[in-house]
């Protein structure tokens, strides 16, 4: 059987939680063997206890800044950069829906007019002169020559 001096440091040195029957136990025998005086047991427990939780913390904080150190060096996000940026989604996603809220209720409002107008339903808008145009000149040798376009017109020769 260890000492109560080798239970004493070995208590010391632990990451388990020791309870406060245990703390007396050691410093009844360190009493016994004449290591603390027997006036003495209750502090020497109260002590042990205090010093292995501080122990424990100390060592629970070194493991804690390693893993952090660790998960930085591999470029993993924390818990706290995670939170920040699931808020800075929820905000831009509530403000794109309250930008594109008018446009619907626009375009609902301007269905049910075109409804009880009894015009047909509103279809996509095509511009003249546009990427459609372009694509269909391409194809005569005509591109970028869209009406309005101030672009010359090529003759014949190289150039």
């Amino acid at each position: 059987m260890a000492s109560g001096r080798e239970q004493y440091l070995q208590a010391l040195a632990s990451v388990s939680e020791m309870t406060r029957t245990q703390a007396e136990r050691v410093a009844r025998l360190l009493a016994k063997q004449g290591e603390v005086q027997s006036g003495q047991v209750s502090r020497v427990a109260e002590d042990l206890v205090r010093r292995t939780q501080k122990n424990r913390e100390t060592v629970s904080r070194l493991i804690q800044r390693e893993v952090k150190r660790q998960l930085g060096v591999l470029g993993m996000a924390t818990r706290d950069e995670v939170a920040r940026l699931q808020q800075r989604v929820r905000a831009l996603e509530q403000a794109a829906e309250r930008s594109s809220q008018p446009s619907r209720a626009r375009s609902s409002a301007a269905r049910a007019a075109s409804t009880a107008s009894g015009a047909p339903p509103a279809t996509t808008r095509t511009r003249t002169g546009g990427a459609g145009s372009r694509s269909s000149a391409a194809s005569t040798g005509a591109a970028g020559r869209g009406r309005g376009s101030t672009a010359p017109k090529r003759t014949g020769g190289s150039g």
